[in-house]
């Protein structure tokens, strides 16, 4: 495992505990939520937008990689079609 996988379990385990937390917090009797559970609650909502916007990132960033890999590869099939037509040959499709 990668040191960047190993931080980023350890830091989804720090916000898995820290959820618990906040979801027991919110179990307690009293109907009121203080302004500094609140303030928790949002601070972990950002949290967790910030890493899935850096998941879409990085996915994003990947479907780049393969669709340009893709379009090379067309471009090879297309001039090595070229190449067997000048040799009179016909693949089959």
């Amino acid at each position: 495992m990668t040191e960047a996988k190993k931080e980023e379990t350890k830091e989804e385990t720090k916000e898995e505990t820290k959820e618990a937390t906040m979801v027991k917090d919110l179990n307690v009797d009293n109907s009121e939520i203080t302004k500094e559970q609140l303030q928790n609650q949002l601070n972990y909502a950002q949290k967790i937008i910030n890493v899935l916007q850096g998941k879409v990132n990085d996915l994003n960033g990947k479907m780049v990689q393969i669709e340009a890999q893709l379009l090379v590869a067309n471009e090879d099939r297309e001039n090595i079609l070229k190449q067997l037509e000048t040799v009179g040959i016909t693949p089959k499709q």
